[in-house]
């Protein structure tokens, strides 16, 4: 069982006394570090007995690990949060299937009451190797202290780049909220352009992604800063732009570097799977609106 699904397992059977020693460990996990029984019991103000019966049930239930003498957050706590937030609010009522899994996220189905679906992102960095993830975001951003802030941080850097996208095309994910380190998507279908589906029209679809990415940065002030044909989903007529964390604005020092790199793989990616040649230089000028066409 993954910490998604046991997350959603145990949602109903936590008492208050077991969020509020959650929210407790939470704020000191953002703030001060590792809290131990005595910080947590002031943080959640809760009596030092109660916080005790409270860390070893939830320690048992896998939301709550020994960090020496404290106590730290499991990726399960964090994302039972999450799916309590969403609860609360009304957004969703239960979790449904997997839908995608990747080396720095998973995404589920996520049921409305009345029956909707929506796409619920979950971060998962430090999942696979945590200094590769450093190496490409150094550029961007240095404060990667723990696993808990880059989930955190990737998850907020998400909502907000599709929040400036919202409204421009269709073939951007529309964001409707984020808690800790989770995204809550509209639901968008379609295959990853990495499995190199049949598309009707290669060229057209070629030419459609760079306008995408042409809106992006000249209208939302956006660049992706990581597109490939793993972050494309296609139905074989329209395609998606999705996966916004590390994307950068036009007025960062590296944004013209991250938008070539973003044009090449593009181009690359075409001209290896499709046999469709373009040239990267004028791709980046009209990205870029710099020019009126691609080529």
């Amino acid at each position: 069982m993954s910490t998604t699904e046991n997350a959603a397992r145990v949602l109903k059977s936590l008492k208050d006394e077991e969020w509020r020693t959650l929210a407790g460990v939470e704020r000191a996990s953002t703030g001060y570090g590792t809290p131990d029984a005595g910080r947590l019991s002031r943080m959640s103000r809760l009596p030092p007995e109660r916080v005790r019966f409270a860390t070893t049930d939830l320690g048992r239930k896998g939301l709550l690990m020994r960090k020496g003498q404290g106590f730290a957050l499991t990726r399960t706590g964090v994302e039972a949060m999450a799916l309590k937030d969403y609860v609360k609010k009304d957004l969703i009522f239960a979790l449904g299937a997997i839908i995608a899994k990747g080396k720095e996220s998973d995404v589920y189905e996520a049921l409305t009451e009345e029956g909707s679906v929506y796409a619920l992102k979950l971060y998962k960095i430090g999942r696979t190797s945590f200094t590769s993830v450093r190496k490409k975001r150094a550029r961007e951003d240095a404060a990667f202290r723990s696993w808990m802030t880059a989930n955190y941080d990737a998850a907020k850097r998400e909502y907000h780049a599709l929040r400036k996208l919202e409204g421009f095309s269709a073939s951007f994910p529309r964001a409707v909220a984020y808690s800790r380190s989770t995204v809550l998507l509209e639901e968008v279908s379609g295959v990853r352009l990495s499995q190199r589906p049949i598309l009707e029209d290669p060229e057209a679809a070629l030419g459609t992604i760079l306008a995408l990415m042409r809106t992006a940065y000249t209208k939302a002030g956006l660049v992706n800063a990581d597109l490939s044909e793993y972050n494309i989903l296609t139905d074989g007529a329209s395609v998606w732009l999705i996966d916004w964390p590390q994307a950068v604005d036009e007025a960062h020092p590296n944004a013209s570097e991250l938008l070539m790199h973003d044009v090449r793989a593009v181009t690359t990616f075409f001209k290896r799977a499709y046999g469709v040649a373009a040239d990267p230089q004028r791709c980046f000028d009209y990205v870029a609106g710099r020019a009126q066409a691609p080529g």
